[in-house]
């Protein structure tokens, strides 16, 4: 999905809220603005608004003179997303479907976004998501192909969010014990971007083979990719993307059946789909091959 005019208010919306949630002083704030709105020029509506982002982000964390924005707020959120695990596993455990109740356990995390317009309450979320249909409902279709897959590919989104998706990689694994499940992260922090090291101390390993996609983008950058993320992709029978900047960075280009996972957060992708701001969906988009 290529940027939108919106996308590029957006973006500098982010470098202020980055700031406000940093308490970041006047005058620095101002820095990171006039940085920012030098660079905006220099956007491209050939891009996708992840590839912009991922020269944003890093100058503004320059200014800033820190590594990972977001690096105490991200250790939050896994912390809150901990905390809640148990009763939601529970849940999907106790459903009479419990691919699907696995999925909706996903879509759950996939609140916690620190780049989002909206803000969120994580427990009123989870409760809310398992009461929701999927406003797009593919589930039926990657029940069937998972049934006949050897290979798949779970893209992650951000941090936390990584400990729903866990759930919906046991259920899987549980459910279709012959299938090889690959889950990739980022090659670095950006945003809230789960990483190597955040997916190896939830133990994802155990279900799943951890896969740093060597992205630097808060998107899954076909362009960008490590040789193993791109050997793993080439070879996967379907994909699981999960979040807004994954849906970006795959929709246009995707060349294998991937199904998009997530609670829709922005206006231009909303018009995307034709949905709603806030409705989750489970939607297989197309092959571009």
């Amino acid at each position: 999905m290529k940027l939108e005019p919106e996308c590029v208010t957006c973006i500098f919306s982010q470098a202020l809220r980055v700031c406000e949630t940093l308490r970041v002083d006047k005058e620095t704030t101002k820095k990171v603005l006039d940085a920012v709105a030098l660079m905006v020029p220099e956007f491209s509506f050939s891009q996708t608004p992840p590839q912009v982002a991922a020269r944003v982000y890093p100058r503004i964390a320059e200014i800033l003179g820190v590594e990972d924005i977001y690096r105490d707020y991200k250790a939050e959120a896994v912390r809150h997303a901990a905390a809640m695990i148990g009763p939601v596993k529970k849940r999907v455990l106790e459903s009479g479907d419990r691919l699907h109740a696995a999925l909706k356990a996903s879509v759950a995390g996939n609140v916690i976004d620190l780049a989002a317009t909206h803000s969120f309450s994580l427990d009123e979320e989870v409760a809310r998501v398992f009461e929701t249909p999927f406003a797009v409902d593919d589930s039926e279709v990657l029940r069937q192909m998972l049934a006949e897959a050897k290979t798949l590919l779970v893209i992650g989104d951000n941090a936390g969010e990584h400990l729903f998706d866990k759930i919906l990689l046991e259920q899987i694994r549980a459910l279709y014990p012959e299938v090889r499940i690959g889950y990739a992260v980022r090659g670095r922090p950006i945003i809230n971007d789960v990483t190597l090291k955040d997916a190896e101390e939830a133990g994802i390993g155990e279900v799943a083979q951890i896969i740093d996609s060597g992205v630097d983008t808060p998107g899954f950058d076909l362009d960008r990719l490590s040789d193993e993320a791109r050997n793993y992709y080439e070879n996967a029978d379907l994909v699981i993307s999960k979040g807004m900047g994954n849906y970006e960075s795959l929709n246009d280009v995707s060349i294998k059946p991937t199904f998009y996972l997530m609670k829709v957060k922005c206006n231009v992708v909303a018009a995307s789909l034709n949905r709603e701001i806030g409705d989750i969906i489970c939607y297989k988009g197309a092959c571009n091959v």
